[in-house]
């Protein structure tokens, strides 16, 4: 069961889908050939169809990527979603019921759903047609939105007042406390207080999750006030989480994992995301001015196979650049940034330049190593002289040391020798010593941001509450696999033959992380007492790894669950997670160790591509070597 969705529900969703028709109607062109469907792959560039669709089997398979899978794989392909998005969505299409869990909280959250898609309307229907907004609507003119794009993007206007938004929610049916628990309004703090709305005589961005739903806005100052900020966003509700959306991704993920090199493009406001979606670059997401997230990555990540970059151009923007970089590196994701010339953000480059100049600059962006040397070296009064050297070098090092793809990390390594004129060699070894820095997301302050930022930190004396507030350095995470193996034990509690399992095939040194081995340790307890002890580990738990534990609790069960095993699901954990581990073995070896350092690293690089290749079989054989070997060692 994985997300209170039954098996039985899940098998009944893809009996009932028709594959081919399914992908038709993501606008891949389908040819019946005999008992099979063919089409070009729509997750890589290819003009001979090498995309095989089996309706039968409800299986499909590309000769030319390996990308292969079911009716639910597919959905969370094309589209980003989760395994429990993806079959939601198919279920409506196809006419399943789901009968989850008893949820206390989800008619709540149903009914916060229903406001906000509602009230988005109601705010557009203001922009529309009230006088008061004339203000507004001159401001989208002069931005050159037009009323197309105000309706695609459902931008509205929030009247003044928290009458007109009471008033409102008495016709919908909406109660006042409703309304501000999708906060909206603030209640009255003392007798005679009306409250306030939050967003009052603001132009509105209206915010959707990855499933298209209206879930919060951000409300742009219009007319300058003293103590109030540029932008309010809504402050985390039941249905809002900052960390889970990308304004724009709902819009974008289809677009990207269709692009020929399934590349997203990363900005920062939502004018910006706008105006290259109007301009024909639909892969666009905005980070919202808000700090860019680990899960912000992974959403990413689910769709995008490269990433190119446009934030501002100056201090706040190249520190943006650089920490955005190196959490997709994290992800093995290629990065590349663009340098908009004259101070331009996307949307006034595009103002006022062809579509074409714009993809001419994302033609020759610069890789992260590029862009991160050409700023470092700006900041130093003389450049070439030996200790700027060494500051440079140490910046790039730090984010060449977030990149865990060997082969991503030797071509950065590469471009960083010639940039710097430093042997590569010497970066690999120097690299090997490097820490990987934690991720935590920076305050912006005042004197960072231009005046024409799309986001500014001091917030409205009514929302102070909403500001910015950084949070503390916290320790790297469990690599994503890892975190992946934990989600799937989780959903998988007092199985003694996943515990035998691991018992044979997975020893502790095998993961990297302190937590992970922890918390296997601990499920491998709890399988063969056959007794509850992950309660008792989650409360010894410090904040940071409680946080970390609470993720894997919401955390979908592995997406091949649809169609494997859970024996088969965790043999591929365990050939995945031997080869990171002689990933990291042939890391740490020297760059210039002479003949047997390079005999190691061949010999690990081969026993790599056995990993990968071999059956199951073969793979037991070479881990009971492998331990065989250091058990000798150890004595």
């Amino acid at each position: 069961m994985a997300g209170g969705i039954s098996d039985a529900v899940v098998d009944e969703v893809k009996g009932r889908i028709d594959l081919a028709d399914l992908i038709s109607s993501y606008g891949v062109n389908v040819r019946q050939t005999g008992g099979r469907f063919m089409a070009c792959c729509p997750f890589h560039q290819e003009k001979t169809p090498s995309f095989s669709i089996s309706p039968e089997k409800g299986f499909y398979h590309c000769f030319g990527c390996g990308e292969s899978g079911d009716a639910i794989k597919f959905v969370e392909k094309m589209e980003g979603l989760s395994f429990v998005d993806a079959v939601r969505k198919l279920a409506d299409r196809c006419g399943v019921k789901i009968e989850e869990k008893v949820d206390p909280e989800a008619a709540r959250r149903g009914r916060l759903y229903a406001l906000m898609a509602e009230l988005a309307a109601f705010y557009h229907r203001c922009l529309l047609k009230m006088k008061e907004a004339a203000v507004a609507r001159d401001y989208l003119a002069k931005r050159e939105l037009d009323e197309k794009v105000q309706e695609e993007w459902l931008v509205g206007y929030a009247p003044n007042g928290v009458a007109p938004i009471i008033r409102w929610g008495e016709k919908y049916g909406y109660t006042p406390e409703e309304i501000e628990a999708a906060g909206v309004i603030k209640g009255p703090s003392r007798p005679g207080d009306q409250g306030y709305h939050r967003f009052g005589g603001r132009l509105m961005f209206t915010i959707r999750d990855k499933r298209g739903r209206v879930v919060a806005f951000s409300g742009r100052q219009l007319v300058e006030r003293k103590n109030s900020g540029k932008y309010v966003n809504s402050p985390e509700t039941a249905i809002f989480k900052k960390s889970n959306v990308l304004f724009g991704f709902d819009k974008a993920a289809g677009e990207i994992v269709r692009a020929p090199h399934r590349e997203i493009i990363c900005c920062e406001g939502q004018i910006d995301t706008i105006r290259l979606h109007a301009s024909g670059f639909r892969t666009a997401v905005g980070s919202q001015g808000t700090a860019f997230t680990e899960e912000h990555a992974r959403m990413v990540k689910r769709v995008a196979d490269a990433a190119v970059l446009m934030y501002d151009d100056d201090s706040a923007g190249h520190k943006a650049t650089v920490k955005v970089a190196r959490m997709l590196l994290a992800m093995e994701m290629p990065v590349r940034v663009v340098a908009l010339p004259g101070g331009d953000d996307p949307d006034s480059f595009l103002r006022t330049h062809p579509a074409s100049d714009m993809q001419a600059l994302m033609d020759g962006a610069e890789s992260i190593v590029s862009f991160q040397h050409r700023v470092e070296r700006a900041k130093e009064a003389r450049p070439d002289s030996i200790d700027a050297v060494s500051r440079v070098s140490k910046a790039l090092l730090a984010t060449m040391a977030a990149c865990p793809s060997a082969v991503l990390r030797a071509s950065l390594v590469n471009e960083a020798s010639r940039l710097l004129g430093i042997p590569a060699a010497s970066l690999s070894e120097e690299l090997s010593r490097t820490k990987v820095e934690p991720f935590a997301a920076e305050r912006r302050t005042a004197a960072e941001r231009t005046p024409e930022c799309d986001f500014d930190p001091v917030p409205d004396e009514a929302s102070s509450a909403d500001g910015f507030v950084p949070p503390e350095t916290q320790p790297a995470p469990p690599p994503i696999r890892e975190k992946a193996l934990m989600a799937f034990l989780m959903a998988n509690e007092y199985d003694r033959t996943l515990d035998g399992m691991i018992g044979s095939y997975l020893p502790p040194e095998t993961l990297s992380h302190d937590f992970s081995r922890r918390f296997v340790a601990t499920w491998r307890n709890e399988a063969a007492k056959g007794e509850d002890m992950m309660g008792a580990f989650a409360d010894a738990l410090g904040p940071v790894e409680r946080g970390w534990f609470d993720s894997l609790l919401e955390e979908s069960v592995n997406t091949e669950a649809s169609a494997l095993s859970a024996t088969d699901i965790l043999e591929d954990f365990v050939r995945s997670l031997w080869i990171e581990r002689l990933k990291r073995d042939r890391g740490g070896l020297p760059a210039s160790g002479g003949a047997e350092a390079d005999e190691r690293r061949m010999k690990i690089s081969m026993d790599i591509k056995r990993f990968r290749q071999s059956r199951w079989r073969v793979v037991k054989e070479m881990i009971e070597d492998f331990k065989t070997k250091e058990i000798a060692k150890g004595q």
